[in-house]
């Protein structure tokens, strides 16, 4: 090989194949971010129509545009799409943006507000609880993700079983009125229901007097 074919090669390393390399890899990168956005959304949507026992990952595989081999690499198994999808969405942060003297009022606007508004990570978390494997990682989130920070807003004794409780009517609330349409909360006028739910969770929240 002469010097000049030589002296016309980029050497390992330097800035003209480290930018063929750095370009390469981005896009592929970029095409994996992207399958694996499609693939979260794809299965919010399927875990929110069918429930965690009722969704396939093919189904989900499908509606991404991908395959199962592709969930199985990136998220291992449906469990952990499940987790992946649901737990990054479980945020408190609306229900604490505010004085906790507000807080009943407040979180009782939220739960009417968010029907219908697309996507609810409590309801297909709440779907997902007559499955037991998923118990143990759904309770860490829980505790970890909601009760966690809404204990540490409230005060006097005791907030973390305070959390836990108000967490408990938030979820009962959404399991009769929403999932079974229990006829004594459906049928009822809003606006008395509303402000029955405000009471019950601002009284949790205050604490004992």
């Amino acid at each position: 090989m002469s010097e000049q074919s030589m002296s016309e090669r980029s050497p390992a390393g330097s800035p003209a194949g480290s930018s063929a390399g750095s370009s390469a890899g981005s896009s592929a990168g970029s095409s994996a971010d992207r399958t694996r956005s499609a693939i979260l959304t794809a299965a919010r949507t399927c875990f929110a129509e069918t429930g965690y026992d009722g969704t396939g990952l093919r189904a989900i595989a499908v509606r991404a545009g991908a395959n199962v081999a592709l969930i199985q690499r990136y998220f291992g198994s449906k469990e952990g799409l499940f987790l992946a999808a649901i737990l990054p969405r479980l945020d408190v942060s609306l229900l604490l943006d505010g004085p906790m003297d507000e807080f009943g009022a407040r979180a009782a606007s939220i739960m009417r507000m968010k029907v219908g508004r697309g996507f609810d990570p409590m309801m297909a978390l709440l779907r997902a609880l007559a499955t037991p494997s998923l118990a143990p990682s759904l309770s860490a989130a829980l505790s970890r993700q909601v009760m966690a920070p809404l204990a540490a807003r409230l005060e006097g004794d005791e907030p973390e079983m305070r959390a836990a409780l108000i967490l408990a009517h938030l979820a009962g609330y959404e399991m009769l009125l929403r999932v079974l349409q229990l006829p004594e909360l459906a049928e009822a006028k809003a606006a008395a229901r509303e402000t029955a739910l405000a009471t019950t969770l601002q009284d949790l929240a205050d604490g004992p007097r």
